[in-house]
């Protein structure tokens, strides 16, 4: 009887092998197309995360592109700024005289007047008539002011005047403002010695601007016509709409004359 049962348990394992063999070959094809969509699937997961990775370290990589460009444009900002304080240190130091520094903190829109407006006013004392200088030249007068402002009539407005002086043959006249922020030298004769080129500076005899600074270039000379004066056009030697310091007189200022070079 035991052998009996050992040729069927035998038996039963040669039909079950043989089911088994066909089922598996009958599945396989299938596990394969479930193996390869899970396959598949795993792939797109793995994909999808490498592209999240990737636009986030392109978003990363962007904010530091934009705070690297941030951080060059205010050291730039610095740098340009340190530049003109030390033209302004330069200004002062041909200055005799008290004067103080202050910034531009607004500008007149309008086309019929030329004024601006500065962070300086009675209380660090600052009056009406002071005279407003930049490292290039004269810039304008203080016209009206408040305790921390104070507001600018720039050397173009038509309501201003400077008494000037062609540097090179000493004529004088005075240097108004025109409509369209150009200046204009009146009073020069005909006959005055006035040529394209010359260098206009304040004459020092308005009380108000020191003698020896620059108010602009003549740029055309014009002797035609009747009038005694000869019309004479003249580019400022500030440019007042880039303005963003400068500098304010404290009662009598004077230009400080240069010391003689060792080898004068």
């Amino acid at each position: 009887m035991a052998a009996t049962l050992v040729l069927r348990t035998g038996g039963g394992r040669s039909r079950t092998d043989a089911l088994g063999s066909v089922l598996l070959e009958l599945l396989a094809p299938v596990q394969r197309v479930v193996a390869g969509v899970g396959e598949s699937v795993a792939s797109v997961w793995r994909g999808a995360g490498d592209l999240w990775s990737a636009r986030r370290e392109v978003v990363v990589l962007r904010a530091r592109v934009q705070s690297l460009e941030e951080a060059a444009t205010q050291s730039q900002e610095i740098e340009l700024e340190n530049d003109r304080l030390r033209q302004m240190l330069g200004l002062r130091d041909r200055l005799t005289g008290h004067v103080l520094a202050a910034r531009v903190i607004a500008r007149d829109a309008s086309m019929l007047s030329h004024t601006l407006v500065i962070d300086r006013g009675t209380t660090d004392g600052v009056d009406k008539g002071a005279a407003v200088l930049a490292p290039d030249g004269v810039v304008g007068q203080i016209f009206q002011t408040s305790p921390h402002a104070a507001r600018v009539l720039l050397v173009t407005d038509h309501n201003s005047g400077v008494d000037g002086l062609v540097q090179r043959s000493r004529v004088r006249g005075i240097v108004e403002g025109t409509l369209d922020g150009g200046l204009g030298f009146r009073f020069a004769k005909r006959t005055d010695d006035v040529q394209v080129g010359d260098r206009i500076v304040t004459s020092g005899l308005d009380g108000i601007f020191p003698k020896g600074l620059s108010i602009g270039v003549v740029a055309a000379v014009d002797k035609r016509g009747q009038s005694l004066f000869q019309a004479i056009e003249v580019a400022p030697a500030v440019d007042v709409g880039r303005l963003e310091e400068v500098t304010v007189t404290l009662g009598t200022v004077a230009v400080a004359e240069r010391p003689p070079a060792a080898d004068e």
